[in-house]
């Protein structure tokens, strides 16, 4: 077994599966996972919508509102919003607590939410996460809707123009190379393509974000300056092309780097912490010099992964 499948089945063990990529509930308006999405065209735009709006960005709770708020087609009320934000901490409870989420879970919480969900459930009659009402909208009024996304008034203009490429090619991500095709629209990068390709278009293509490189640097089987490309193919040569394994593989990776390998790691409680270089050097306050036994170079089809200079510092 690799290093790569190893991390993988330590991370596995840790958290659980992560179910993703995560839906908004059409009528309750909640993040739910495990859905098997996508099952429909509907819920493949959603994903791609989701993709472009994360980019420098978290998803929770800015992804989150943002898409809520297209759902809606207006921006939610103060009210609406301490009332979603009650409602899916009690949803973290019912998930953590090993329970099935469900409506009536929810309702059982959270009383005041039975109100809230009519209203938003009549307004989301009027919903923009829609292809050709996003096509047709102003961009302005988009902006409007993803603010809590950041960079709203550049992302309004990348929803505009993916809605406008899936209107003419509606059979796009079905296309054999669409990967070099989604790199060619305007705001569409490595890693959002790549999630486009894993999450919407369900085909193995691993995603490689700031998560990734920083966990994997730390670790030291890779260098913090390599290049996009090369990690991916890294991944990609160790693992089986599995879209369920890169999915899973993937939010893991951001579940661990939320909870300990964060830009200020908190290494305590960490179940890489024995294998890492970075804790090891934390804790002697001196470089360890292969503590984690580097990949077989030979594996990694002409990728280079230099070795960490002594004085240089993580950036991430």
């Amino acid at each position: 077994m690799t290093q790569i499948k190893e991390v993988y089945k330590l991370l596995q063990k840790e958290y659980g599966k992560q179910g993703w990529w995560p839906i908004i509930n059409n009528k309750t308006l909640l993040c739910e996972y495990h859905k098997k999405a996508p099952k429909n065209k509907e819920e493949q735009f959603e994903i791609i919508i989701g993709c472009i709006l994360a980019q420098n960005t978290g998803w929770y709770p800015n992804v989150v509102r943002a898409i809520q708020q297209l759902k809606l087609g207006r921006v939610l009320t103060k009210q609406e919003q301490e009332e979603l934000r009650k409602a899916e901490i009690n949803q973290n409870k019912i998930s953590r607590n090993g329970k099935l989420i469900t409506k009536d879970n929810i309702l059982t919480q959270n009383t005041s939410w039975t109100n809230v969900e009519k209203a938003l459930y009549n307004l989301n009659k009027a919903k923009l996460l829609d292809i050709k009402k996003i096509n047709k909208t102003k961009e302005s009024e988009i902006a409007s809707l993803i603010k809590p996304s950041g960079y709203f008034n550049q992302k309004a203009n990348r929803l505009k123009i993916i809605a406008m490429h899936l209107l003419r090619r509606p059979e796009l991500l079905k296309e054999d190379n669409l990967r070099e095709e989604l790199l060619k629209i305007k705001g569409i990068g490595p890693e959002t393509a790549d999630s486009i390709i894993l999450y919407s278009a369900e085909k193995p293509s691993f995603v490689i974000d700031a998560y990734t490189k920083r966990i994997f640097s730390r670790l030291g089987f890779i260098d913090e300056n390599s290049k996009y490309d090369e990690i991916k193919a890294y991944f990609e040569n160790n693992l089986e092309k599995d879209v369920k394994i890169f999915k899973e593989y993937h939010a893991l990776i951001v579940e661990h780097a939320k909870r300990h390998c964060k830009t200020k790691p908190e290494c305590k409680g960490c179940i890489l912490r024995s294998n890492c270089n970075f804790a090891s050097e934390k804790q002697t306050n001196q470089p360890v010099k292969n503590k984690v036994k580097p990949p077989n170079r030979s594996k990694l089809r002409g990728i280079p992964i230099p070795s960490r200079n002594k004085n240089q510092k993580s950036s991430l």
